[in-house]
């Protein structure tokens, strides 16, 4: 099991943690209340920062539930490298959809756990340009090519 150290960077900090024995990640909880603006780009401060282990990238996913309330989530991905040594922040904007119109406003409280991360070994690769790459069945097929 890996290590991952965590830095609060808030009074009062709420850590994060894994929610069942099995859990692939482990959930954020808001440090502070927010309001997040259907159609605008919103940031969220996470109130910590970390050391990812050597070797691991940290993945910061919307919980399954998130897009229940807010609708459909275009952007929430992060990526925390593990020489990063800032504060982690979310940049999370929905789509608009159902009763959720541009500008609305979806409000959430502290201890709101509306994110995930997933702590994912990494391999690097040496990149090397090239004007070949070998034959595949699938060839340049991109979206849909290979079904539905």
């Amino acid at each position: 099991m890996q290590t991952l150290k965590i830095k609060p960077l808030v009074a009062n900090f709420l850590a994060p943690e894994y929610k069942s024995q099995f859990s692939a990640g482990f959930d954020i909880y808001l440090q502070e209340d927010v309001d997040l603006t259907i159609g605008e780009h919103n940031i969220i401060h996470l109130g910590f920062a970390s050391e990812v282990p050597q070797g691991y990238v940290a993945l910061l996913l919307p919980r399954s539930s998130f897009g229940i309330k807010g609708g459909m989530v275009r952007n929430t991905v992060g990526v925390i490298d593990s020489d990063y040594r800032g504060e982690w922040i979310a940049h999370i904007t929905f789509d608009t959809c159902g009763n959720n119109k541009e500008g609305s406003v979806i409000s959430y409280k502290r201890g709101d756990r509306i994110l995930q991360c997933l702590l994912v070994p990494v391999a690097s690769a040496q990149i090397t340009v090239t004007n070949t790459l070998s034959e595949t069945t699938r060839g340049t097929g991109g979206f849909g090519s290979t079904g539905i």
